[in-house]
């Protein structure tokens, strides 16, 4: 008799444990910010790409947009050294769900990353990431990925210099 009701009692939690739930994003607008480490390279007159700030996403289903907007502003070091510089990033990337587990899914995407003004560069990127929600609507991520600069040198990068960041998202 000890066997079944030890049987039962650990079974029975079982019964009445939740199913998970991924986090269907379809059909929501984010808000929020990115850090992103494509391409900056530092220089004495300050990167080539300016780093992604403001990020906005839309999820139609599992495929997604995601456009995130820059801006690096350096001053002169001296007066009349003529070595600042202002760089702003336009970046826009195709998101796609492809795996989700509770509260975290893992994306796919692809998308090019313009550097304007004094920071003039392209650059296209193919990236896995996470992200995860704390709430129905806050989200953390991070992805890393393969990142190919078409400016005057060439460069095609997986490893320490890589497509690498981070982000938040606040979805509405």
């Amino acid at each position: 008799m000890k066997k079944y009701a030890l049987a039962l009692a650990t079974v029975a939690p079982l019964a009445f444990a939740g199913t998970a739930n991924a986090k269907d994003v379809g059909g929501k607008f984010g808000l929020g910010g990115q850090f992103d480490m494509a391409g900056l390279v530092s220089s004495a007159t300050g990167p080539a790409v300016a780093p992604a700030g403001l990020s906005l996403r839309y999820w139609i289903s599992d495929l997604g947009l995601e456009a995130n907007f820059g801006l690096n502003i350096r001053g002169e070091t001296a007066e009349g050294a003529d070595d600042g510089t202002t760089a702003l990033g336009l970046g826009l990337h195709i998101l796609y769900n492809f795996a989700r587990a509770n509260d975290t899914n893992m994306f796919a995407s692809a998308g090019v990353s313009l550097g304007l003004i004094d920071a003039d560069s392209t650059e296209l990127a193919v990236r896995l990431g996470v992200e995860h929600f704390f709430t129905d609507h806050f989200s953390v991520g991070g992805h890393v990925g393969l990142r190919v600069d078409l400016g005057d040198r060439f460069e095609l990068s997986l490893g320490e210099t890589a497509s690498w960041g981070s982000s938040f998202h606040f979805y509405f």
